[in-house]
């Protein structure tokens, strides 16, 4: 029988709905008694660090959940299974999956689309799968979550895995696939050419011990007409996050947000461009002449990630850590482990 640590957080799989409006619920993990409804392989310890709706996540929930786990005893567990909201999965996702990939058990991050008692709902489905992945794995964190289909579930890597979909809330894999499937039974069908053994063996943060977030990041989506003099940048922004269009651009105006970052030497990151693309447009180019640095195949939520841990943890030396392999966020380097 597994030991399993449940981290329950809040959100969808674990709210209830009250006369037509949902919220969560502390007092019982229904998802939970589903499962054990119909399983008994495994012996869960359930642990209650927060308990909120993942729309009014923070960085100090972040700072609070990481440092949390990390205080832990985890020598008398197989696996980790931490329950998250849908809204802000793949940016927890990420941030998880790059500060928690060096502990020495298995950790699965899961979620739902409807409370568990819905009918709809893809809970206990993602549950089971998230449960069945710890008897298969001997580490590194991963998030599963089921499209729809009811003969399997994604697995993701939790660094690419990209925000659901406002109009069919389906989440994608950036790189362009799942890491794996598992189906009802319990068996895992790899998808792709990378080796889910690297995962389990990766272990790029072995010294953190804890995490702090004082600076912030400020994220920037482009759109038609932003205005960049309404941006503020204050004495706590330690760098600018500003993403691309598709095609590696944006708007020549944001120049001018790059002259104010240079005066106040906050750093400018662009995201995402692509190690496959032999040139750039102009307007990228000058932005780059200018002082912006680029980001390589990397989604958004992996870059606001890695940078708000380089502003506050490598503060000396960011370009490095960017730089570096810290949990596969980078889907140009497959199979390459950083330094």
């Amino acid at each position: 029988m597994k030991n399993i640590l449940l981290i329950l957080t809040g959100g969808t799989i674990g709210s209830v709905n009250r006369n037509g409006i949902i919220g969560t619920d502390s007092g019982k993990c229904r998802v939970l008694e589903m499962y054990e409804a119909g399983h008994n392989d495994c012996h869960f310890e359930i642990k209650f660090p927060m308990n909120i709706l993942s729309e009014n996540l923070d960085v100090r929930h972040w700072e609070n959940l990481i440092n949390y786990i990390l205080s832990l005893d985890l020598s008398g567990f197989d696996g980790m299974i931490i329950t998250h909201g849908s809204d802000t999965l793949s940016y927890s996702s990420a941030m998880l999956g790059m500060c928690l990939n060096h502990l020495d058990i298995p950790i699965v991050i899961t979620a739902a689309n409807y409370i568990p008692d819905d009918p709809r709902s893809n809970a206990l489905m993602n549950f089971n799968a998230a449960a069945r992945l710890i008897e298969n794995v001997k580490g590194g964190v991963y998030t599963v979550y089921g499209s729809g289909s009811e003969d399997s579930v994604e697995v993701y890597m939790p660094t690419r895995i990209n925000e659901a979909d406002r109009i069919s809330d389906r989440f994608s894999p950036s790189d362009g696939k799942p890491l794996a499937f598992i189906d009802s039974s319990g068996k895992i069908r790899t998808n792709c050419d990378f080796d889910i053994g690297l995962l389990e063996t990766h272990k790029s943060l072995t010294e953190l011990r804890s995490v702090r977030f004082e600076k912030s990041v400020c994220m920037i989506m482009p759109y038609p007409s932003l205005d960049y003099d309404k941006i503020i940048l204050d004495e706590n922004t330690g760098a600018v996050l500003h993403l691309t269009y598709h095609s590696a651009t944006v708007n020549r105006k944001a120049l001018t947000l790059l002259k104010r970052c240079k005066v106040k030497s906050v750093p400018m990151y662009m995201c995402s461009f692509h190690n496959s693309a032999g040139s750039m447009y102009e307007t990228s180019d000058i932005m780059l002449k200018n002082g912006a640095l680029p980001l390589y195949d990397m989604n958004k939520e992996s870059a606001y990630a890695k940078l708000l841990l380089a502003v506050n943890l490598y503060n000396e030396d960011i370009g490095k850590f960017m730089n570096k392999n810290i949990y596969y966020e980078g889907v140009g380097d497959l199979n390459e482990i950083g330094d």
